[in-house]
C-alpha cells in the first residue's frame, strides 16, 4: 500500500510530481556527463577509451554531486517539516529528495558505462577506412 517504503508514505499525485522532477535533474546530469565524454573524444579522437571516460567522469564528479547536495538541501526542509509542515508538498520534495541520492550513484558509474558500451557498439557497425 505504500509506495515510498522507506518513510511509509503513500504515492500521491504530488509524488508524482516530484518522479517527473527527479527525471528532469537526473537527465541534465547524464547530458552534463555525455557531452563532457564527447568533447573529450572529440578533442583527442586516438586516445584509450577508457582513459577518456575515467577523466570525464572525474571532471564532472563534482558538478554531479553538488547539483544533488544543493537539490537535496533544498527539498529537505520540505521534507521533514522544518519551518512548517506542507503535506501537499512533502510528497513531491521527499521523491525528489531521496529519488536523487539513490539516482546520482547510478549516473557517475552506469552512464559512463553504457556510454563506453555505446561506442563499442557503433565502432563495430562502422565501415572501416581502407586507406590507414
Amino acid at each position: 500500500n505504500h509506495c515510498l517504503p522507506l518513510t511509509r508514505n503513500p504515492l500521491s499525485f504530488t509524488g508524482m510530481l516530484g518522479v517527473i522532477g527527479l527525471a528532469g535533474v537526473v537527465v541534465n546530469d547524464s547530458l552534463v556527463m555525455v557531452d563532457h565524454l564527447n568533447e573529450l573524444r572529440s578533442i583527442s579522437p586516438k586516445a584509450n577509451l577508457i582513459e577518456v571516460i575515467a577523466k570525464g567522469g572525474a571532471d564532472r564528479f563534482r558538478a554531479i554531486v553538488m547539483t544533488t547536495l544543493t537539490t537535496v538541501a533544498g527539498v529537505a526542509p520540505t521534507v521533514y517539516g522544518l519551518g512548517g509542515t506542507d503535506p501537499f508538498m512533502a510528497p513531491m520534495a521527499l521523491s525528489l529528495g531521496y529519488g536523487l541520492v539513490f539516482a546520482t550513484p547510478l549516473i557517475l558509474i552506469l552512464v559512463p558505462c553504457l556510454y563506453m558500451a555505446y561506442v563499442d557498439l557503433t565502432s563495430k557497425f562502422q565501415p572501416r577506412d581502407e586507406n590507414s
